[in-house]
């Protein structure tokens, strides 16, 4: 029994190593560059290991997505593409409809920053705008209270030449009549 169980361990130790090479921790969490996944499947020949790696690939593209690397993810798609059409036809649907949402995705990225630049621009075009009125209504206010003051000042400049002119008017009436009292005596 101890050397059925062996065996099947060996065999299925053998089919593990000849699919799957050696594997880094970072290879085997998906963050491998394409051709090494491509090669992987390449030289693959049990389908479910296959459908494994194409699993990794997805998973792989998903978290370059994730870091807004979208055209990253596409060239990677892009890459490993042919490979799995050729060794797995039936999982190559799945990288397709994978590019496929990440072309839209990409289109709507720029659409999205498009429409993030044209409001910023409309933003600035605004607030530049209402400085400038802002501006213009404070200078039109100065202005204004500039004249209000010239005019009081001027008002008040009258009254007192008015002041004045009748205080002389009337210091010369008086003076005019003590110099007549003085000369009637």
């Amino acid at each position: 029994m101890k050397k059925i169980i062996l065996s099947i361990a060996v065999v299925a130790s053998a089919m593990l190593v000849a699919c799957s090479g050696s594997q880094s921790s970072e290879e085997k969490s998906g963050a491998c560059c394409a051709s090494s996944f491509a090669t992987k499947i390449q030289n693959c020949t049990n389908p479910d290991s296959i459908k494994i790696y194409v699993e990794q690939a997805k998973d792989y593209a998903d978290q370059l997505v994730k870091e807004g690397k979208v055209e990253e993810a596409k060239k990677y798609l892009d890459q490993i593409e042919p490979v799995v059409k050729e060794k797995a036809p039936a999982l190559a649907g799945a990288l397709s409809t994978v590019g496929d949402a990440l072309d839209k995705m990409g289109d709507k990225t720029g659409d999205a920053v498009s429409n993030a630049k044209d409001s910023i621009a409309g933003a600035t075009e605004n607030a530049v705008e209402q400085s400038k009125e802002a501006i213009n209504d404070a200078k039109d206010k100065v202005a204004d209270k500039a004249e209000e003051i010239k005019d009081k000042v001027s008002d008040k400049a009258s009254e007192a030449a008015d002041k004045v002119s009748d205080k002389a008017s009337e210091i010369k009436d008086k003076t005019a009549d003590k110099i007549n009292d003085i000369l009637k005596k």
